[in-house]
């Protein structure tokens, strides 16, 4: 049986998850640990520092700086397991190679100078929204505006400052504002495929052929109601997002997603050791080349591209 040699997860919610928990990140009860991670030789994680709706202005500033700063305290107190990972460098192996993301767009409290801030911070995709409404747009369970004139503004300017636009979470309005405003690739970390799932936080096929187009990225999410629109799913239906994904996109647009730690798990997939099922499955079904594709390539050459 051939075991997993490299993973590149697009969305975790960990450090939040620690934060709110007062965990550490080496070791820990939740869905993810470097402890567990680091055992992949190669292993590449985004770490989300999620904006919940109720923090608006500088409190989600605030907020979204408190992350990163226990981010720093996790990645100071464990350099055998864990570094900021640049892309383009060399991947350290048995090794947590950190990327670092913001979800949810009130963070930047409507202050575009805030943007080069993040970028300092080493923050690499920003997703515009989480579910409901802020300065620059709206989320799926938001109204039904799409980007604000502030949120056109803030897409010229995380693609000046080469942070990658995250649609995630953008209602239909929202994503094609995107679309007409943004002159990169964009990416969509944590969505799986309406056509499967009629959930409003999957995508059309309009919008998966959108980001194929553009040279994007779509990671797999996990979360069963993404799923089946039930609180619990086989690795089986999973699959059937994949494919569909394959078929709407092409062979280099998905990825994983997870959405470790920030929902609730397939019990076939209850946390980051349980990859290595759904890796023996995809490799049943699409064969080795191409689930390691899924698993790792298509994010690695992303990134390097970008």
């Amino acid at each position: 049986m051939e075991q997993i040699r490299a993973v590149f997860d697009l969305h975790c919610d960990t450090v939040s998850a620690c934060l709110e928990q007062g965990c550490e990140l080496e070791r820990n009860p939740l869905q993810l640990d470097l402890e567990r991670g680091c055992t992949f030789p190669q292993w590449v994680q985004t770490f989300a520092f999620w904006i919940d709706d109720c923090y608006r202005g500088e409190p989600a500033w605030h907020h979204c700086r408190e992350q990163r700063r226990l981010f720093q305290k996790f990645l100071e107190g464990s350099p055998q397991r864990l570094c900021l990972w640049k892309p383009g460098n060399e991947l350290r192996e048995h090794c947590c190679n950190a990327l670092l993301s913001v979800e949810g767009g009130a963070a930047i409290a409507g202050k575009l100078s805030r943007i080069e801030t993040l970028r300092e911070m080493g923050v690499a995709l920003f997703t515009l929204t989480w579910n409901g409404d802020n300065e620059l747009a709206s989320g799926v369970l938001g109204s039904d505006q799409g980007l604000t004139a502030l949120g056109k503004e803030a897409v010229k300017e995380l693609e000046r400052q080469q942070i990658i636009v995250d649609v995630s979470h953008l209602n239909q309005r929202g994503f094609y504002g995107v679309e007409r405003v943004s002159k990169k690739p964009f990416v969509a970390t944590h969505s799986n495929a309406a056509a499967v799932c009629p959930h409003p936080r999957n995508l059309t096929d309009d919008q998966i052929r959108c980001i194929a187009e553009r040279g994007g990225l779509i990671g797999l999410n996990f979360y069963p109601l993404f799923v089946n629109g039930e609180q619990e799913c086989m690795i089986e239906e999973l699959i059937r997002h994949a494919e569909h994904i394959l078929c709407a996109g092409g062979e280099q647009v998905l990825s994983l997603g997870s959405d470790f730690d920030g929902a609730a798990m397939p019990k076939a997939l209850p946390e980051i050791m349980g990859l290595e099922n759904l890796y023996q499955s995809m490799i049943k079904y699409f064969g080795g080349n191409l689930t390691k594709k899924i698993f790792f390539e298509n994010a690695a050459e992303f990134f390097r591209r970008i």
